[in-house]
């Protein structure tokens, strides 16, 4: 799944050294789009350059680069043998399944460009193309199972649910689909666009927007539970925490909202421009911002643990795995440090 896990918490139980150091650092390409996708033993990146790369995860050697026809603007995602991609129109939208091993094509359905990450539940990868069609195809074949125009595009990642698949378009609306057919189940308007991910925790939807709000959303029906001000436009994905959402503002203030008692929201002012959804670790969470600043803020009283600083912007979410922390830039480096 793009961020690890639907509730954006894959690195929640994680611990980092407390002086992380650099292990290895690749250059992929002229710059890495959309987050890594981790595998037991490799990394996976899109680039602009119209390519995907596999890197090992031990040392960062490059296993294989795979031009595709287009740019990768959402991440891939790694799926037992599979490698899956989308490609924006220009020059050539697509999705692909790729082996993992060889980078070989295993199948490719055109489009009409995809910007969004996929989204793989079961056997069927979702897409929203750049035309705002919803399409759902076969992991295994790419084999068109349905279709359903929603007339608007989409920069959020399409969230699978037991109860359908959930996509926020740029026409500012939440939409419910019918997994099997595609057929609307409800529709709500958003206060303001949602451009990354909703989190999901079972039960309900946690997103932000970019005019500044951060909803719980109940599923089937998308009543919107509460609305929460956090003041500030959000463009990266929320994390849940156990029982509290976490948010980064665009300014760079984090918020910490409790799913059931939103009115007791607290804020740290971290003055970090970011486009970067935060990443919750054991004891806290990291943040990554447009001038390549990291940080590790104390989830209790919201001090600065530890800082790094980059050379490049860092767009996509700090993502730890077996106390690797990986890193992507959009200088087109890919980092792992321990």
């Amino acid at each position: 799944m793009y961020l690890g896990s639907a509730r954006h918490d894959v690195s929640v139980a994680e611990t980092l050294a407390a002086d992380p150091q650099p292990q290895w650092r690749t250059s992929a390409g002229k710059s890495v789009r959309g987050a890594v996708a981790i595998g037991t033993s490799v990394v996976a990146v899109g680039t602009s350059d119209r390519a995907v790369v596999l890197l090992d995860r031990a040392s960062g050697q490059r296993l294989w680069r795979r031009s595709v026809r287009g740019t990768v603007a959402g991440g891939p995602l790694i799926a037992g043998p599979r490698v899956f991609v989308a490609t924006q129109a220009v020059p050539d939208g697509r999705v692909y399944a790729l082996d993992l091993r060889t980078g070989k094509s295993l199948w490719t359905v055109r489009t009409a460009g995809v910007t969004a990450p996929l989204a793989l539940s079961d056997s069927l990868v979702f897409a929203v193309t750049d035309a705002g069609d919803v399409l759902a195809l076969a992991a295994a074949s790419g084999t068109q199972r349905w279709k359903r125009a929603l007339g608007r595009a989409a920069r959020a990642t399409p969230v699978p649910t037991a109860e359908g698949i959930v996509v926020a378009t740029l026409g500012d609306s939440l939409f419910l689909l019918d997994a099997t057919t595609g057929a609307v189940r409800a529709q709500i308007a958003t206060p303001g666009t949602v451009l990354s991910a909703p989190a999901w925790d079972g039960r309900r939807l946690v997103l932000a927007t970019t005019a500044g709000h951060l909803l719980g959303v109940s599923l089937p029906t998308l009543a919107v539970a509460w609305d929460r001000s956090v003041e500030d436009a959000v463009y990266g994905a929320v994390a849940l925490q156990a029982d509290t959402a976490v948010a980064l503002t665009g300014g760079g203030t984090l918020w910490y909202v409790p799913l059931d008692a939103p009115e007791a929201a607290r804020r740290v002012a971290l003055a970090v421009l970011s486009t970067a959804g935060p990443t919750p670790v054991a004891g806290g969470v990291l943040v990554a911002g447009l001038s390549g600043e990291v940080l590790l803020v104390n989830g209790v009283n919201g001090a600065v643990r530890w800082r790094l600083q980059r050379r490049a912007p860092i767009e996509e979410p700090p993502l730890l795995r077996d106390g690797q922390l990986f890193l992507v830039s959009g200088g087109g480096t890919v980092e792992a440090l321990r």
